[in-house]
């Protein structure tokens, strides 16, 4: 039997069914994930956040060099994960464009985008989770399961 999600939006009360495939790709501020019926949790900034900061770790696994923007850029955003006050969404912001600014090889250019995405996922959130998740190049499967397993360990 495969595994069912659901995405309630407690606002419009709208709910989506989808597989494990979809998931990260549907990721909304404030929805309920359901599975197979189950309250898994509700969909936080924070989690957002986490969840591009892992995207992020996918992709530094792979890269034998890191750019010190991405290196910033990820400091500031672990920094925001242990506390949101102590880093202003400017500095966030100057971060996460100095990253994307990076211009050199492919695979260097890659991590300082996910660095990017993660500084810009602390500041602004939802469309930055959807973007990484590509940068992963890890399985949406795997993706959505990190996801299930970050809310449930959040209860």
């Amino acid at each position: 039997m495969t595994t069912q999600y659901t995405l309630l939006d407690p606002i419009t009360g709208r709910c989506g069914t989808l597989s494990k495939t979809l998931l990260t790709r549907n990721l909304q501020l404030n929805a309920i994930l359901l599975e197979d019926g189950e309250h898994v949790g509700i969909i936080t900034h924070r989690d957002l956040v986490s969840f591009c900061r892992w995207c992020a770790d996918q992709v530094l696994a792979r890269c034998q060099t890191v750019p010190p923007e991405a290196h910033a850029a990820l400091d500031l955003v672990d920094k925001w994960l242990e506390d949101p006050d102590s880093v202003s969404n400017e500095e966030l912001n100057a971060a996460a464009e100095a990253a994307w600014a990076v211009d050199t090889n492919a695979e260097v250019a890659r991590v300082a985008w996910a660095a990017a995405d993660a500084a810009e996922a602390a500041a602004h959130a939802t469309a930055a989770a959807a973007e990484i998740a590509d940068y992963a190049e890890v399985s949406y499967e795997a993706q959505a399961q990190w996801l299930v397993e970050h809310l449930r360990s959040a209860q």
